[in-house]
């Protein structure tokens, strides 16, 4: 069982969402049971030496998620597609598991419908009049005909969080359900959404909850669970 397989079985896996600005490293607090390399908030982004090192060094300390986002789906820079197309290759190829959009992926699908497998499929919705559940519900059959291991949506409608609920009972793949909401986003632990981003050294997204929040949250959903014991 890989080492994503094992804390997948103890839903949600808290991720430290780190924005990282530069090459760096720096250890996480120990309630991070994951990190998130947001690699779009490095200006001018390159494959260079640095970075590489940088990602290894997540990689070997930590079960490491690398993302560089797209503008319109919250990304902090513009990325050239080939560029992000080398960051992507390389961190997988290392062992990180990394983050593909939905729109990215409709886009150039014989490029990183490639790297799609065991991936993080994801959709990010800030459109009020968009129907993330019907959507979710397409990319999902996308995400399992791609073999991906997890799909996330994230979504600034609150109207639609129950129906969004409804996804963490699909079978054949881990979902996780991120609202933007931040009292939604603690009922989405409660749920047992496969994942969930938690902030250490500022957030990466509206609504984001510390990690220490997050983590009463968990430890609190782990206690009523003794409930449901025969």
């Amino acid at each position: 069982m890989s080492t994503w397989d094992k804390l997948l079985t103890r839903k949600p896996v808290l991720v430290c969402a780190v924005p990282l600005r530069k090459p760096s490293f720096y250890y996480l607090p120990t309630s991070c049971e994951a990190v998130e390399l947001r690699l779009d908030y490095v200006e001018n982004l390159s494959l260079n030496q640095e970075l590489r090192i940088a990602i290894e060094n997540y990689v070997s300390h930590y079960p490491t998620i690398v993302t560089v986002r797209e503008r319109d789906e919250g990304g902090s820079h513009s990325i050239e597609p080939e560029i992000k197309y080398k960051v992507l290759e390389f961190s997988k190829d290392i062992g990180a598991l990394i983050d593909i959009e939905i729109s990215l992926l409709s886009k150039y699908p014989d490029v990183y419908g490639d790297l799609a497998e065991g991936s993080i499929l994801s959709r990010h919705v800030f459109n009020r009049d968009a129907n993330s559940y019907e959507s979710a519900l397409k990319d999902i059959e996308v995400a399992k005909r791609l073999r991906a291991l997890l799909y996330k949506i994230f979504s600034i409608n609150d109207g639609e969080f129950l129906n969004l609920l409804r996804l963490l009972d699909v079978g054949g793949i881990h979902v996780a359900v991120i609202p933007r909401n931040p009292t939604y986003r603690a009922i989405s632990i409660m749920m047992g959404s496969a994942l969930m981003y938690c902030s250490t050294r500022g957030r990466t997204g509206p609504g984001q909850l510390s990690i220490g929040f997050c983590n009463k949250v968990k430890m609190m959903r782990s206690s009523l669970s003794m409930f449901n014991r025969e």
